[in-house]
């Protein structure tokens, strides 16, 4: 593998395979090019599957030299260049056991703060994956050494590697293809010439080989042996294209000498015309009899001259070329007496231009013509003297038809001796050149190692040079010094640097480096002005010239802790010149070099070199326009193409598939039939969109016009079209190819123009209007400065200077209409006086018929738009006619007569946002069809987008609509046209589903009775709007701080970043889902009878407490409050701790509250503290506004009902919070010491009928004494125990006792009672790792096997044997006894003033059923304590989902003794886990058993094999839509839970259980319940 790091190169070597070295491969990581500084490999492994960073044992993974273990990796150094090595070659030896390891991770570290990882991912081995490569390769050697003069050529694509041969076999063209690939694909191939357009077509199967290797062979002959063989790879079982990055791939084929003979002969005079073809005669001017007498003396003055004759432009051309031993002469002469240059050239056959000069033609006295003549030295005549002619006045360029002129010049005998001299003599001068630029950049890399505060590096243009500048700390960061060293071409001789230091981190404003007292500059330096200084540079050894200076420097602390070196001057800005002072260069980029010291204000994401490259474009560069922005666009995406062409591609289901829904009920499977995306594609995709953002936030800061359209630059409207036609053309290829980013790349589009043909008719078409109305090309008069802005500079401004023109002349001369227009399109008298051609003047009335005027304006208006405006929606289908259906093109021009979006009534509004839809819909269809193009998706985009603006400003226009059947169609159609740009989001395509069947029927409340349509449409509404939310909140994380940072670098208003995502999604169909949903709400909860509140932990007495307000509880989790307090939080995942002090916790938003049975709920329960989630968020809003920082009194009801009302401070309050505070100083004071040793004289392995409470905790207890008692119908799952000390047996055995028992007890050695949470984490990770390389001792497995078959054989069925794999089983058990070492429980111990002593853990070894349903039951409600009323929750799969943090709400119902089940919730849930066959160990501690210490959810559960998660799809779900099968099976349900409830002796319980593929009931769990 090989990658790159900060431009320098990493590679990954096999230099041992693992059946070679007992199982262990060896690798070798080299990285080259970072100099000698310190450099670390960050590491870790993948032991479940290849993404997975995890820590591995000593077992599993070394390195030479050896790893130290820091929190969350393990880190090594490179050591020092071996001898016989070059000295950037640095190199680690990495040893991976293979049967427990899948990948090596890494990264790469240079302290302090540099990680350079391969390009914006980690760097990955994959072991198996090399294994294959590995086979590739020896093929493609084999290949390649029987054939070693074929041509060959080899690529890496989206996880195929694919090499291409092509070899002459004796007048044709063999080429073999070698391809390694998991899937069966087909080569597509076809010759093409230079302009790499296919000439045909075919497709060849390639065959398999062996494993994942696949061959084929082509015989290319006569005509289809061209230049290039093209190909492309296709996946016929996907569907699925593979390409080189987008493009198709490509190999130059051998030239066959058989070619010329298979091909058509034609006319070497004619080529190409057809027999008896006659062209017409050109029609030339009449040459001047002047003109001819002066040719004639030209022609006599050298007979021998060669004479070439055009016509063109209107005049006669004659070139007279005469040949001399030291050079050639051409006297060109023209019948013209326009201004003109000829531009003129040599070149070979080719006719491509070698060089460039201008020369003038003068004026011939006696008016016969113009004439120039050029000397070419015979070193550098070549086969054809080429020339353009150029009129200036006019700027008018004068070709020979479409093509340069082009004379073959005559030769002389010597010429070819001073040609090899002089050819001599430019090779000798380029040899001396480049000794010193191989050099020197062979060194940058050193260089760029020893900048560890900044470095650049500068290509200057005309091939002048190149420059770095290293900016590096000394003296413990107080010190900064600057080194300037550049290798120049030898032609520029001693150069002078002219430069200016920068006023600021971000400025680009020069002040005179005299004036910046604190830099040691060097000698020499000398004052220019108030900006600028110059100083001749320095000769060093290598051909090289510098300078070095340095200044003090300090050390400051950043807003994310990171600690930076701030030299004490920002930067500098320079340009050159050469030694004589007559020629100035700068780097290629066309501004002037620009080294910023200063790190201060940086962008510190991710794609750090995307953001600096923007901003150093918009902010230093002193050129800029729209062109030149979407120019650069062009570079950045086609960059990120060809980096990203290694990311996974994803199969995307057709839209058919998408939009055809599946009613049948689900079958129970292992794999989900919708599953989530694996943690690798979705690390991909946020990688993406984390450059596609950046991408949309620049181009709309653009569109805003917060980024300047013109700044010292003329672009003419012909170019400027071309280009964002070109943008605008790329942008929907992009759409096409890479579907995870569709939504980003839709909205960058729509930043932009429309590009097209009409950019030089803006030029010429105001001429026409002008001449046509005799409107004078005066200097400084209104008409002609606009005209000039046209010619020069125009940008989407010119739109509405258009219509205020129009509306000006409408208005008879009205200055104000004219000013009020321009104002409504953003324009001032000062943004018109800004441009490079100002307008400083007013319109005035023109003396003309002026209805024809203004009928010319408004015509101009439309080329304008049809340049600049792509979001009109009439001229967009104008423009998008060609490629759409007559019946579509009907739909919207319907929607074009519609009148707007304004509306009479709802009903009105409706019609037209259905209308809308209608056409949406058809588009969306022909968009996600593969076989549309780009040039079609292109127009779609642009109408489908205006629809969409459309739509939602309708949507915001309804705000009275509470009608739940026309809500609900509103949500289906938006929710298609997300869909329809994000098809890679399939929770989206899940809930689309549910929607399209179950939808209708709820909102005519036709779903059972009406509440139960009400409770499910509820249910569906409630996971859309964690959906969208969830994708807006991305939406502001992704372009939020990318505002903020551009907007502050850029000086942009604050209001404009205040407001930048919430505007960006005013218009999208996310903000009008939400507005939906937000209309929908109180509708459903009226007709539901549901309160605002959910109470999850009731207290039954009033509670009072200052109330805070808090974004999330997982920050203050830790937090000891010395006041009673009741916090009103935002987000509250369930897995948090309940802050000491905390008296009620109130949830402001139902999407992000905790499950009834989450930690935190249970928590709260055992503390007696108040827990309740608000449905309403404007009562939520209203609380946080009228009590924030207030003292108050909370009242609640288990119906919902919650009061609160504000108190006087108790003047106790004092008195409490010193009792809070000597809480905390006892639980502080608590002895910290966790038993490693004391085995409890355990066995390793019991059974249940062996179990008591000594042994084992409640789970396994209860269990034991449960499944006696319980009818036959009701199972219980068949387990063992490690009982209570087995861990503790564990370290104490042999295999443990000398390794792992006495680092562990070193570790935890440090873990003091004042240990803050920080040193905590850290001391639990090593405690974690540690518990992780625990051997499995052999006579625990043997227990397990013997206790597992004697369980079997008392239930008369062996269940727990057939699933037992002790290598899985160990992973799980140590998973179990590693979370005992967290945060959660030292917290949770702390607040109990209890200490880790005291804490025991057995570990439950059962099979895990294969659950369809899971469920959990309360035996006395809750909410309402009512002892004859039974409560239960119910979730699709594993119940995991129902106490882990999962979002959504299960299907819960009430059921009261005799009655029958009442539901009050339908599931939301996004997630089903799907069990695999497999046992599960669940942790089983004596913390329920620990006064004031309530352990249960604190410790993990471990299922041997991971379950597979996917997304739910409620419609095929028989508990949600058969209501005959749900009211059964709740029923059965709860009568099972009184069956457990009986079997306690009455006691109420909490009850887990599920129910199985057979529908079988079994109970999991079951303890007293709270």
């Amino acid at each position: 593998m090989i990658g790159n790091a900060g431009g320098h190169a990493v590679s990954v070597d096999v230099i041992g395979e693992p059946e070679d070295n007992s199982g262990w491969a060896v690798l070798e990581v080299s990285a080259d090019g970072f100099g000698e500084g310190e450099l670390i490999l960050h590491w870790g492994v993948g032991k479940q599957h290849v993404t997975e960073w995890a820590l591995p044992t000593e077992n599993e993974a070394k390195t030479t030299p050896a790893a130290t273990l820091v929190p969350g990796a393990y880190q090594t150094s490179f050591p020092k260049s071996s001898a016989g090595e070059a000295k950037s070659l640095r190199k680690i030896k990495v040893e991976l056991k293979t049967e427990e390891v899948k990948a090596l991770q890494f990264v790469l570290h240079r302290k302090p703060n540099d990680w350079l990882k391969n390009g914006n991912t980690n760097f990955l081995v994959d072991l198996l994956k090399s294994q294959q490569l590995k086979a590739f390769r020896q093929l493609v050697q084999k290949a390649t050494s029987e054939r070693p003069e074929a041509k060959h050529a080899v690529w890496s694509c989206n996880g195929a590697e694919v090499a291409i041969l092509a070899a002459d076999v004796g007048g044709a063209c063999e080429v073999q293809a070698i391809v390694s690939s998991e899937n069966d694909l087909v080569l597509q191939y076809g010759p093409a010439n230079d302009d790499r357009r296919w000439q045909s077509s075919t497709r060849l199967p390639l065959d398999a080989v062996e494993g994942s290797l696949k061959k084929g062979k082509i015989i290319l002959k006569g005509k289809q042996v061209q230049k290039f063989l093209m190909f492309v790879l296709h996946n016929p079982t996907h569907n699925q294209w593979l390409k080189d990055g987008g493009r198709d791939f490509q190999i130059e084929l051998p030239a066959i000498e058989a070619l010329a003979a298979d091909s058509p002969s034609e006319s070497p005079t004619s080529p190409g015309v057809p027999d008896g073809f006659a062209p017409a005669a050109r029609t030339e001017e009449p040459v001047s009899s002047k003109f001819q007498t002066w040719v004639a003396e030209v022609k006599s003055e050298d007979p021998n001259a060669k004479v070439q004759e055009w016509n063109a432009g209107g005049m006669a051309i004659i070139a007279v070329a005469s040949t001399e031993e030291s050079e050639c002469s051409i006297h060109m002469l023209v019948d013209s007496q326009a201004d003109l240059t000829v531009q003129w050239g040599s070149s070979g056959q080719d006719r491509a231009w070698k060089f460039s000069k201008r020369s003038p033609l003068l004026a011939k006295q006696g008016g016969s013509g113009r004439e120039a003549i050029i000397t070419i030295p015979a070193g550098e005549v070549d086969k054809l003297f080429m020339f353009v002619l150029h009129e200036g006045a006019i700027n008018r360029w004068i070709k020979d038809g479409n093509s340069d002129f082009a004379m073959e010049l005559p030769q002389h005998p010597e010429w070819e001796r001073k040609r090899r001299e002089e050819e001599e003599r430019k090779r000798a001068e380029a040899e001396k050149a480049m000794e010193g630029k191989s050099a020197f950049i062979q060194a940058r890399a050193e260089r760029e190692a020893r900048g560890d505060i900044t470095f650049a590096t500068f290509e200057l243009e005309r091939d002048c040079g190149e420059v770095d500048v290293v900016c590096s700390a000394d003296d413990n960061g107080s010190l900064a010094k600057v080194e300037l060293v550049g290798w120049f071409h030898p032609r520029l001789g001693n150069c002078v640097l002219h430069f200016g230091v920068l006023k600021g981190a971000r400025s680009s404003e020069w002040s005179s480096p005299i004036d910046a007292k604190a830099v040691s500059w060097p000698e020499g330096l000398t004052r220019i002005d108030d900006k600028a200084c110059q100083i001749q540079l320095e000769s060093w050894p290598g051909h090289l010239q510098g300078l070095q200076f340095s200044m003090p420097a300090q050390k400051q602390q950043q807003k994310d802790g990171e600690v930076v070196i701030e030299p004490a001057i920002a930067g500098i800005s320079f340009v050159f010149k050469d030694a004589s002072g007559s020629e100035w260069f700068k780097p290629r980029s066309g501004g002037n070099g620009t080294a910023r010291f200063s790190t201060l204000g940086r962008w510190r994401g991710e794609w750090p070199q995307v953001a600096e490259k923007i901003v150093e474009q918009e902010v230093t560069w002193d050129q800029m326009s729209l062109k030149r922005r979407y120019e650069n666009c062009l570079e950045f995406v086609d960059g990120w193409e060809k980096q990203s062409e290694g990311m996974n591609m994803r199969k995307l289901h057709s839209w058919n598939t998408l939009m055809h829904v599946d009613s049948s009920s689900a079958v129970w499977s292992r794999l989900p039939s919708m599953p989530m995306f694996e943690l690798e594609e979705e690390n991909i995709k946020a990688s993406k969109e984390g450059f596609w953002s950046w991408i949309f936030v620049w181009q709309r800061f653009s569109f805003q016009r917060l980024l300047t359209w013109e700044r010292n630059t003329c672009t003419q409207p012909r170019m400027l079209a071309g280009t964002t036609n070109q943008i605008t053309s790329r942008m929907a290829e992009l759409w096409k190819a890479h579907p995870r980013c569709r939504m980003w790349i839709r909205w960058t589009l729509a930043t932009m123009g429309r590009g097209g043909s009409g950019g030089q008719q803006i030029r010429d078409e105001i001429l026409v209007i002008m001449h046509a109305h005799d409107i004078k090309e005066i200097h400084g008069t209104y008409y002609e400065q606009w005209h000039q802005k046209l010619h020069n500079n125009t940008t989407p401004e010119d739109i509405g200077i258009c219509r205020a023109i129009i509306k000006y002349l409408q208005t008879d001369g009205n200055m104000g209409e004219y000013w009020k227009v321009l104002a409504d399109h953003g324009i001032d008298k000062e943004r018109l006086a800004s441009y490079s051609r100002p307008i400083t003047t007013e319109p005035y009335m023109v003396n003309t018929d002026r209805g024809r005027l203004i009928g010319d304006f408004e015509r101009y208006l439309g080329i304008l738009r049809s340049v600049h405006d792509a979001l009109d929606l009439g001229l967009a289908l104008d423009h998008a006619r060609w490629a759409l259906p007559g019946d579509l093109q009907g739909k919207i021009q319907a929607i074009c007569g519609m009148g707007g979006t304004g509306f009479t009534d709802l009903d009105d509004g409706h019609g037209k946002f259905m209308r809308i839809f209608e056409a949406r819909e058809q588009m969306l269809t022909l968009l996600n069809h593969p076989n549309t193009q780009p040039n079609v998706i292109k127009e779609l985009l642009i109408l489908d987008f205006t629809l969409e603006t459309q739509q939602s400003v309708l949507i915001q226009g309804m705000g009275a609509e509470q009608r739940l059947i026309q809500l609900s169609d509103q949500l289906r159609c938006l929710l298609m046209s997300l869909v329809g740009h994000m098809p890679t989001e399939n929770e989206l395509q899940a809930i689309l589903e549910d929607w399209n069947v179950l939808a209708k029927e709820c909102s005519r409340l036709e779903f059972g009775d009406r509440t139960e349509s009400a409770l499910l449409l509820k249910a569906m509404a409630d996971r859309v709007s964690r959906v969208v939310g969830e994708l807006s909140d991305k939406c502001q994380t992704l372009m939020g701080p990318k505002a903020a940072f551009l907007g502050e670098q850029i000086g942009a208003p604050k209001k404009n970043i205040d407001v930048f995502v919430d505007e960006v999604l005013r218009g999208t169909s996310l903000m009008a889902l939400g507005l939906v949903l937000q209309r929908m709400e109180p509708v459903l909860r009226g007709l539901a009878h549901l309160p605002p509140w959910q109470m999850i932990s009731v207290v039954d007495h009033p509670i009072e407490g200052e109330l805070k307000l808090i974004e999330k509880m997982v920050h203050i989790q830790d937090k000891v409050f010395e006041t009673p307090t009741v916090l009103l939080s935002g987000a509250v995942s369930g897995e948090e701790e309940v802050p000491d002090g905390v008296v009620g916790v109130l949830v402001r938003s139902a999407k992000e509250a905790p499950d009834i049975l989450s930690h935190c709920a249970v928590r709260a329960r055992n503390f007696g503290v108040l827990l309740a989630t608000c449905f309403d968020t404007k009562i939520s809003e209203g609380l946080a506004k009228d009590f924030e920082n207030k003292w108050v009194e909370v009242t609640c009801k288990a119906d919902g009902t919650l009061t609160i009302q504000e108190k006087e401070r108790p003047a106790g309050d004092a008195a409490k919070a010193q009792a809070v505070a000597e809480e905390a100083k006892t639980a502080a004071a608590t002895e910290v010491k966790m038993n490693l040793t004391n085995t409890l004289g355990c066995s390793w392995v019991i059974r249940p009928d062996e179990m008591d409470k000594a042994k084992v905790g409640s789970k396994s207890l209860n269990l034991a004494l449960l499944k006696p008692k319980l009818p036959k119908d009701i199972l219980t799952p068949q387990a063992v125990a490690l009982p209570y000390g087995c861990m503790q047996k564990a370290l104490t055995d042999k295999v443990n006792k000398e390794t792992v028992l006495p680092k562990l007890e070193k570790v935890l050695g440090r873990l003091k009672a004042k240990s803050s949470n920080e040193e905590a984490q850290l001391i639990f990770e090593e405690a974690q790792l540690l518990i992780s390389q625990m051997k499995m001792p052999d006579d625990l497995k043997k227990a397990l096997e013997d206790s597992m078959k004697k369980v079997g054989q008392q239930d008369g069925e062996e269940r727990l044997s057939p699933l037992f794999n002790a290598r899985d089983a160990w992973d799980a058990i140590r998973g179990v006894w590693t979370s005992l070492f967290a945060l959660r429980p030292w917290v949770s111990l702390a607040k109990a003033g209890r200490s880790f002593h005291d804490l025991n853990m057995a570990v439950l070894c059962q099979e895990l059923v294969e659950a369809k349903y899971a469920f959990v039951l309360h035996t006395i409600n809750p909410f309402t304590h009512d002892k004859d009323e039974l409560y239960g929750e119910l979730v699709a799969g594993r119940g995991e989902t129902l106490v882990g943090n999962f979002p959504g709400r299960a299907l819960s119902f009430t059921m009261r003794r005799g009655g029958e089940p009442k539901i009050t919730s339908f599931p939301s849930k996004s997630v089903a886990l799907h069990t695999q066959a497999c046992l599960i160990f669940r942790s089983d501690s004596n913390g329920e058993d620990l006064e004031g210490f309530a352990g249960a959810g604190l410790f993990e559960s471990v299922c041997a094999v991971q379950d597979k998660e996917g997304f739910r799809r409620i419609h095929r779900m028989p508990i949600v839509t058969n209501r005959d099968y749900r009211q059964n099976l709740l029923k059965r349900i709860a009568e099972t839970g009184w069956a457990v409830e009986t079997a306690f002796g009455g006691a109420p319980q909490d009850i887990e259980g599920c129910v199985d593929v057979s529908e079988r009931v079994f109970i999991v769990q079951s303890r007293p319940q709270v």
